[in-house]
């Protein structure tokens, strides 16, 4: 499977609801817009307990929190 992205790269992580794939630099990148990002973050997903990009995704949004605050929950 290729990147949903970048189409000339392999596929790294999968979403399974959606079969769309991400490369390594997808996965690894710090811009969450265009990064390895849960498709429908707000829809169920079956597969999300499962799900390498949501883990993935979920520890770079609370990476970022964390240095936006320096505490996480501080607004």
């Amino acid at each position: 499977m290729k990147c949903r992205i970048h189409s000339d790269r392999d596929a790294v992580a999968v979403c399974q609801k959606h079969e769309a794939g991400f490369c390594q630099e997808c996965c690894e990148c710090l811009n969450i817009d265009q990064c390895c990002d849960c498709v429908d973050p707000k829809l169920y997903c079956k597969f999300r307990t499962q799900c390498v990009i949501w883990e993935r995704s979920r520890d770079r949004r609370k990476k970022e929190i964390d240095a936006g605050t320096g505490v996480k929950g501080a607004g």
